[in-house]
């Protein structure tokens, strides 16, 4: 099993999202998407965030709150979002850093934030009030 975390810097007004120009893996190749990646053995979730988006945006940020958690077969992925100054995040890798809109993501966006973005930004969500269950169809 597989698990990884992927975080969301939001401007504080909430207008505005920091992205990543995923390069890899090859199914996000050319897309958006959060920042983040595996957690590695011994982190926790939080523990793993803060130092994916270190490697990856040189900002370290500590007040993540995690909002969302999905599963599949052989994976789980746990969603973080934090607030503050999305400027100062700068790309540390070849992959690049790109601030959009929160209420107009481009068309190439990872298509699941889309509705993964309203969530993190809805506060009664993060608070715990709902809880947000994820199913596969079936049939």
């Amino acid at each position: 099993m597989q698990e990884y975390a992927c975080g969301f810097l939001f401007s504080e007004d909430r207008s505005r999202v920091l992205l990543i120009r995923k390069r890899r893996p090859a199914w996000q190749a050319g897309k958006l998407n959060g920042v983040g990646g595996k957690i590695e053995p011994g982190e926790t979730p939080l523990q793993a965030m803060r130092r994916e988006f270190r490697e990856e945006a040189g900002v370290d940020i500590a007040d993540w709150q995690q909002v969302l958690r999905l599963s599949g077969p052989d994976w789980v992925g746990h969603f973080f979002r934090a607030f503050g100054n999305v400027g100062q995040a700068y790309a540390v890798t070849d992959e690049l850093l790109e601030l959009h809109k929160t209420a107009s993501l481009p068309k190439d966006t990872i298509p699941n934030l889309q509705w993964m973005i309203p969530i993190l930004l809805d506060d009664e969500v993060a608070s715990g009030l709902y809880a947000v269950a994820v199913t596969p169809s079936v049939g």
